[in-house]
């Protein structure tokens, strides 16, 4: 009797069913209460919007950061010293609705928003499409041990054990977007795929 110890593998592309829209606002200026002031009226605006679309069920939910601020201060080429504060508004916006991701981020960019938009997998379908491959794992550590057992002359295999290895899942290349700018009409947004993978490993008798 011979133990037998394999790697199983599945991965899938799945469709995102969720865009995270982050949308960022930055000021400088020499007078702190400037930079603070131009970044809380970002902050606002930002949330107010991100409300509204919650409330038209476009977004499923939005998180506001608190406004950051720090500053540098460094001397000129008269010796003088200049300081320079910054401040930071952040919300992420957490869409549902993907035919609208294009309009969003173009509406927020013209508002003057540095916008990213990163592809998600919610967490029912991330469930859903990890339950789905569990199988297809198993039955590829199965085929690996029944090539090992044909190599060594074994007829038969017997599981004694099986544990889940680490399960991936995250956006490909394509599911990360910039919107550098504004324009007249939304740029055609493409669904990002984002790749789901589950590992297992088993363990065999063969004889």
């Amino acid at each position: 009797m011979a133990k037998i110890t394999v790697i199983g593998a599945a991965e899938a592309q799945v469709p995102a069913d969720q865009a995270d829209v982050f949308a960022s606002a930055s000021f400088r200026d020499a007078s702190r209460e400037t930079a603070l002031q131009g970044a809380n009226a970002a902050h606002a605006r930002l949330v107010e919007r991100a409300k509204a679309l919650v409330a038209e069920g476009v977004a499923l939910q939005y998180i506001a950061d608190p406004v950051s601020t720090y500053s540098n201060s460094w001397r000129d080429e008269q010796g003088a010293n200049v300081v320079e504060h910054q401040a930071h508004a952040n919300v992420r916006i957490v869409l549902t609705a993907l035919d609208r991701v294009g309009d969003v981020a173009a509406e927020l960019t013209d508002g003057g928003a540095d916008v990213r938009v990163q592809w998600e997998l919610g967490d029912a379908l991330r469930s859903e499409s990890t339950r789905n491959l569990r199988s297809a794992a198993v039955q590829d550590a199965r085929t690996a041990a029944e090539d090992f057992a044909a190599a060594i002359g074994a007829t038969t295999l017997t599981l004694l054990s099986l544990s889940d290895g680490r399960s991936s899942g995250g956006p490909s290349p394509v599911g990360d977007a910039r919107f550098a700018m504004a324009a007249a009409a939304a740029p055609e947004v493409t669904v990002g795929q984002i790749a789901v993978g589950v590992r297992v490993e088993a363990t065999f008798t063969a004889e």
